[in-house]
């Protein structure tokens, strides 16, 4: 029952799954004693068998009546796999150039932008606020301006680094592979041990030749804390009134007179702002 299952969860159905078992303990076998012995209706078996043959588990010798042989399971289920993993490939590769397709059509669909008018979004908990953070990065097509939040500092710093090294290799690289700049202001002496770490990693394996153009980091103590993406999105994070350092949740605003004033904002903390060594 349990290598039935385990069949199942590859796809095979459990007719499918039940014939291949029965063949390989009983071997060669023609359709009616399979049918027998595996307890399938003689008006499925062949259908089955059919399906087994296409899928590389079986093989058939044209004789009368027709016999079957199960092939051998490091055999078939390897083959099985390199097809699966072909297959893929293809599709993947045949939904890559549709997505672009539809990008190249769809250009001149952009969203207009509204400047006397405002939209925004909210997400609450964890995940929600990181499905968010992850999509609105996305959004991204020239510059990012970020204001780290002070108040991390009271975060272990190993679950800090973790957390912040995560977010920089799934977020913030990718961003800057497609040569989108980054600003930062840190308030925190830990995030900017892991910029450097980063920068330095990110050097050495030769990810971004040019990096130091496109991340820059200065050091400022600051309450303020927000995001800037581009000059009409507004990233504003929600702080638990419970915890300290704990984000409760998140407000993305599209707003172009909000996101002028807070780049007016943000221009002020930069210039005050000292530079970190190294980056």
């Amino acid at each position: 029952m349990e290598n039935e299952q385990l069949l199942r969860n590859i796809g095979l159905n459990k007719y499918e799954s039940v014939a291949y078992l029965t063949m390989l303990r009983e071997g060669f076998t023609d359709a009616s004693v399979l049918s027998r012995k595996s307890k399938i209706p003689m008006g499925k078996i062949y259908a089955v068998l059919d399906n087994l043959e296409n899928m590389g588990f079986v093989e058939a010798q044209y004789s009368r009546p027709k016999k079957y042989r199960a092939i051998e399971a490091d055999v078939a289920f390897e083959n099985f796999f390199t097809r699966k993993e072909s297959e893929m490939h293809r599709e993947l590769n045949i939904l890559r150039k549709t997505i672009d397709e539809i990008k190249r059509s769809l250009f001149y669909y952009a969203v207009q932008e509204e400047t006397k008018q405002c939209f925004w979004s909210a997400a609450m908990g964890n995940k929600e606020v990181m499905r968010m953070v992850k999509s609105v990065y996305h959004e991204a097509k020239n510059e990012v301006c970020a204001v780290v939040p002070r108040d991390i500092r009271s975060m272990e710093s190993e679950q800090f680094k973790d957390m912040f090294a995560l977010m920089f290799r799934d977020t913030l690289l990718p961003l800057l592979k497609r040569g989108i700049r980054i600003r930062m202001i840190d308030p925190n002496p830990v995030l900017s041990k892991v910029l450097i770490e980063w920068q330095s990693s990110a050097k050495s394996e030769d990810i971004i030749p040019n990096i130091s153009e496109y991340l820059k980091i200065k050091s400022l103590d600051t309450p303020h804390r927000f995001v800037l993406i581009d000059r009409n999105l507004v990233i504003l994070e929600i702080s638990d009134p419970l915890s300290v350092g704990r984000v409760f949740g998140m407000v993305k605003v599209y707003d172009r007179v909000l996101s002028d004033e807070l780049h007016t904002k943000f221009e002020e903390l930069w210039l005050n702002g000292k530079s970190l060594p190294y980056l």
